[in-house]
């Protein structure tokens, strides 16, 4: 007799606890949104790889279907008919170039910045700031005509000095972040043992910003090998063509007939920056947490 009011409240309480686990419409529709969201994301990166395997016959009937058998023959059409080779030479010189006039000088700006606060550097910081905040669609036509007169224009230095332009005061934040962590102890200890401004830079300080420093060199080098707008603004000469816009010209040139193989040239446009990030995914995503801390 005692059983039946126990099973009543047992019922209760699982209809309770179900009611309590069944997802709200808010809950829905935001992971519903999520999901787009995601699918925005990572739908582009698939794709091509869904294409590149197919022969132009295949693709016209089946593109949404996975390839009946994997070609590679797309990828050597794609890297000879628009001479994918020359465009990654010219880029890795662009993207070399681009880390060595970002990085260093953003470094010693942010050290200086930190470390030797004075009402004239607070003032230079803001200036080089400024920038930060700047898009690169308004300054186009002034850098343009910056490097026809300086004679920079339809070069691979032009390209990267315009790259290290938009990058120096993001960078330069970062590292005046960093360094503003970091004791002031040590710099005064290096100073009493007799070491100069440059030894206390490069030997001290420097080498306990490795993980900004790690971060800079990664994302400036995926930065100016994805570069498309100031490419395609600051460069004429096919010669010196990177390899995005040997890839944007691949379709004018061979036609929509030969998509397949414009898939293959994207993906090997995207290798190296994909297995770049697959590699120091790790050192990103500190580095990125870390300075996100800094910065807020």
């Amino acid at each position: 007799m005692k059983l039946q009011p126990d099973l009543k409240m047992t019922g209760l309480e699982d209809l309770e606890e179900s009611r309590k686990n069944r997802p709200s419409l808010a809950s829905v529709v935001i992971h519903l949104i999520l999901i787009i969201l995601a699918s925005a994301v990572i739908l582009p990166l698939i794709l091509p790889f869904l294409f590149a395997f197919k022969t132009p016959l295949e693709f016209a009937y089946h593109p949404w279907n996975l390839p009946q058998q994997f070609r590679l023959e797309n990828f050597q059409i794609a890297w000879e008919a628009v001479k994918l080779g020359q465009g990654m030479f010219n880029t890795f010189i662009v993207c070399l170039g681009a880390i060595l006039t970002t990085v260093p000088p953003a470094a010693m700006a942010g050290y200086i910045f930190s470390r030797y606060r004075t009402k004239v550097t607070n003032v230079l910081f803001y200036v080089v700031m400024a920038g930060f905040f700047v898009p690169a669609q308004m300054v186009l036509i002034p850098l343009y005509k910056l490097d026809l007169k300086l004679q920079l224009i339809n070069t691979l230095p032009g390209l990267f000095l315009a790259i290290a332009t938009f990058g120096i005061p993001f960078w330069t934040m970062i590292y005046r972040s960093f360094f503003s962590t970091l004791p002031a102890e040590l710099m005064e200890a290096a100073k009493i043992d007799g070491a100069g401004h440059w030894m206390i830079f490069f030997r001290i300080m420097l080498p306990l910003t490795k993980s900004a420093s790690i971060l800079a060199v990664l994302l400036t080098f995926m930065g100016a090998w994805s570069d498309f707008m100031l490419s395609l603004i600051l460069l004429n000469s096919q010669n010196l063509f990177t390899l995005q816009l040997r890839v944007s010209q691949f379709m004018g040139q061979m036609g929509a007939n030969y998509f397949p193989q414009y898939a293959a040239g994207v993906i090997i446009s995207a290798a190296p920056t994909i297995i770049l990030y697959i590699i120091f995914r790790k050192k990103i995503i500190e580095g990125t947490t870390l300075a996100g801390a800094l910065k807020g």
